[in-house]
């Protein structure tokens, strides 16, 4: 399932991810705001690893081997339901999904 308006959507997915990632390295290169925004910088690069998954994903045509090794727990959670199985490696980061607390404390 290649179609044109997937990777349309691929590439601009990959294309925020790369945007946002570079916004938190901007910030990250204040020190004092670093301190200050240690939790939203992580969240900023938890919504960058989010996009490149996502473009990674279509661009691959939403095959089930690609969303097997989707390495953030809450988007494979989120994919398990279109695929046989899933592999319960462990990921780096736990994100909260809808209705779940933020584990994080990203919002406190």
């Amino acid at each position: 399932m290649h179609e044109p308006k997937f990777t349309a959507m691929a590439e601009v997915l990959g294309e925020l991810g790369a945007e946002i990632e570079a916004l938190g390295e901007v910030l990250c290169r204040d020190e004092d705001f670093a301190a200050r925004h240690m939790r939203e910088l992580q969240a900023i690069d938890l919504i960058a690893q989010k996009q490149r998954v996502l473009a990674t994903i279509l661009a691959a045509g939403f095959s089930a081997s690609e969303m097997r090794s989707i390495s953030l727990e809450a988007l494979r959670h989120r994919f398990s339901g279109f695929i046989e199985e899933t592999d319960s490696s462990s990921c780096e980061v736990k994100i909260s999904g809808p209705g779940e607390p933020d584990t994080l404390g990203l919002w406190e």
